[in-house]
């Protein structure tokens, strides 16, 4: 069935023959094989000679030539505020198959750079993509980039720094002493059989100890970094993002990011769930948000929508380890959510672990008494061990949820932590599907994986981590049409906008992504590897490749005026 304009219109940009996937709400609509865009908006899908009759004399015309067309993927969650900053000064492994090409990635990059200024892979890598099986030792750091501090981050586990960033940072024996005297475990630095350090670091704090004190970049580095990102996420075909907060993410930290909107430089649909800036201060900080931030101020590519993801520092937990909650965090939790809820914000709370999870909930369900949370669209983020109860009671408060592919990283570790049969069941995705409970999938990168969502779609089909290891049981395991529905429309209504985008109907923002290999039919393993060979965020061209690599890139309108 084709859904064209009641009235004719003369299409800005049409693309034809191609095998058009609309998410439409109506499955007689689901496919079709061409586009017709007026202005920032879808104004026709339907049948290839349809929408070429629609065309005008300044109609442009693409020939996708069988190509697929999916909405615009948005990541539901993703810490795309705080990677942008540093964006430029990272060396990214995402896409590295051995580490002797990563090592020399580190190597190009230091030869790009002056003398003593840092090297850094931060996150969103495995070892286990590595053919080696391991990280690079000091030794290799060192021969890669001799004359610069380097420094190479996996998860928040372990970190290496060759010589140059261990004289940078003056780590030494006696720094090792000094730590130990404000808390630090001494076996954080790891040894070698003649007892000197190694390099190799291990543990959240230590790790925020050093990258505190890593040279920052200035305020211009960081818009021009944020908008380099903004452009890489739309080659992989993401469109729409929800920056779920994180460390190091408080009011300091959005500055870039809305210069860069208003220069007209961000080209990701970005929606902020702000939170505190550190421990102690939490509640005073999201009450000076909620006192002078105007939620859903700002136009369709940058927004406040609520908080997230960090209520308290206290209760952020990891799979391998739990948090204590005890009657001053829940009480904590009764205030903060009280206060959200009068001041009707949105909510996307952090939990790994199903005493946090049970926590939550139970304060969301005393809040609900008083104030109904329901038209909010609240939503737990990760929540992997939930059981059947939870559910049901993630369905009574109207709530929702906010999955990952973690697991790809980190399903061994989860595994040796909850045992296999536990991660069998978490999260639960076929039973919350069928409870009708809203669910959108998304990455958490920077730091804790990968960025691509074609890697992490890939974990939803198959629950295989990047060793090989089954982590999800068969039921649960999502469709190619589940797992992009939910990188798709579904990530729409966490923001409130689902009749905005995440479609591909009339009306609808004309957000897309042509892909480079038909995600439908493409063999599994090869899913990771699909990129974007055009996409468009409100029908504007912001990417392009071969074929299409001779297409104008458009530029957006300066938003307001500049702070530079």
């Amino acid at each position: 069935m084709s859904t064209l304009p009641t009235q004719p219109t003369r299409p800005d940009l049409i693309l034809v023959n191609g095998r058009v996937t609309t998410m439409s709400t109506n499955a007689g609509d689901a496919e079709a094989e061409a586009v017709a865009i007026t202005g920032d908006r879808i104004s026709a899908v339907g049948a290839d000679r349809e929408i070429r009759e629609l065309a005008g004399p300044g109609t442009t015309v693409v020939d996708l030539a069988g190509r697929r067309v999916v909405p615009g993927l948005i990541d539901s969650h993703v810490h795309i505020v705080r990677a942008g900053r540093t964006w430029r000064d990272e060396v990214r492994w995402e896409d590295e198959r051995t580490l002797e090409t990563g090592l020399a990635a580190i190597a190009r990059r230091a030869a790009e750079r002056p003398e003593g200024s840092w090297v850094k892979v931060v996150g969103g890598w495995h070892p286990a993509q590595f053919p080696e099986g391991r990280g690079p030792s000091r030794e290799e750091l060192d021969r890669a980039a001799p004359d610069h501090p380097v420094y190479v981050q996996f998860l928040y586990d372990w970190a290496v720094l060759n010589t140059a960033a261990m004289r940078e940072l003056g780590v030494d024996h006696a720094l090792v002493r000094e730590l130990g005297a404000q808390g630090f475990r001494a076996e954080s630095f790891e040894t070698g059989p003649d007892g000197e350090l190694t390099g190799k670091v291990s543990g959240t704090p230590l790790m925020e100890w050093f990258y505190r004190r890593m040279p920052a970049p200035t305020f211009e580095e960081q818009v021009a970094s944020t908008a380099e990102m903004s452009r890489e996420l739309n080659r992989l075909g993401i469109t729409g993002a929800i920056d779920g907060g994180g460390f190091n993410s408080g009011p300091a930290a959005y500055p870039a990011i809305r210069e860069v909107w208003r220069r007209g430089q961000l080209t990701v649909r970005t929606r902020l769930a702000v939170h505190a800036e550190r421990a102690g201060t939490e509640r005073d900080d999201l009450a000076g948000y909620q006192r002078y931030t105007a939620l859903d101020v700002g136009d369709t590519l940058l927004r406040v929508i609520g908080v997230g993801e960090v209520i308290l520092y206290r209760t952020v937990d990891k799979i391998g380890h739990p948090v204590e909650i005890g009657d001053e965090v829940r009480q904590q939790f009764r205030e903060i959510f009280g206060e959200l809820a009068r001041n009707r914000w949105t909510v996307h709370a952090h939990a790994h672990q199903h005493a946090t999870i049970d926590a939550v909930l139970s304060a969301w369900e005393e809040v609900h008494a008083e104030h109904d949370i329901s038209p909010l669209r609240w939503s737990l983020v990760h929540a992997e061990p939930l059981t059947p109860a939870d559910v049901d009671r993630i369905a009574a408060l109207g709530a929702g949820v906010l999955a990952q592919g973690l697991y790809r990283f980190q399903g061994e570790e989860a595994i040796e932590t909850w045992g296999a049969e536990t991660v069998a069941e978490a999260p639960p995705l076929r039973t919350i599907l069928e409870r009708d409970i809203p669910m959108a999938l998304g990455s958490d990168a920077m730091r804790v994986a990968s960025y691509n969502p074609f890697a992490t779609l890939a974990w939803f089909l198959d629950g295989r981590t990047v060793r090989g290891t089954e982590t999800l049981a068969p039921r649960h395991l999502l469709t190619r049409e589940e797992a992009l529905r939910g990188y798709t429309a579904a990530g729409a209504w966490f923001s409130f906008e689902e009749n905005e985008r995440g479609r591909l109907e009339p009306g609808l923002l004309a957000d897309l992504a042509v892909l480079s290999d038909d995600y439908f039919t493409v063999p599994q393993e090869l899913i990771p590897r699909i990129e974007s060979v055009l996409t468009l965020v409100g029908g504007r061209v912001v990417h392009t490749a071969e074929p299409f690599a001779e297409l104008p890139v458009t530029a957006f309108e300066p938003q307001g005026v500049s702070r530079a």
